[in-house]
């Protein structure tokens, strides 16, 4: 979805009224924004409970922003981290015996800790 909407996306996250000047109906888009956020989280709530969706949701942005500049890369790089995160935290959990939720959380955290270092060293070059 991301892939064939991406201006109007950008264009209604950016700014609404802009949108709407640009001729793009920004409800509509942003009912579609919400109603795939609702999905994303609802799934996940089986995964990792409830208390612990919204850093599922936040950290590989949070991350990705640091590092990243761009609406697209920040974008795509947190669409990547959360999905490496999640295999990589399902993994370790099989391997541990550790919940499945909180180690994906721990990975997500931890990666927020490497971009959290790459970022610092992007910025002073």
């Amino acid at each position: 979805m991301f892939v064939f909407f991406y201006n109007r996306i950008f264009a209604v996250t950016f700014d609404e009224d802009f949108a709407g000047v640009c001729g793009i109906n920004a409800k509509i888009c942003s009912l579609i924004i919400a109603v795939t956020i609702a999905v994303v989280i609802v799934l996940s709530m089986k995964l990792a409970g409830s208390l612990l969706i919204s850093a599922l949701v936040i950290f590989p942005a949070l991350s990705s922003m640091r590092v990243f500049r761009s609406f697209l890369a920040v974008t795509l790089s947190s669409a990547i981290l959360s999905v490496f995160c999640s295999l990589f935290g399902m993994i370790v959990s099989i391997l541990s015996g550790t919940p499945v939720g909180s180690t994906i959380v721990a990975a997500d955290m931890l990666m927020f800790g490497i971009f959290f270092l790459a970022g610092k060293i992007l910025r002073r070059q």
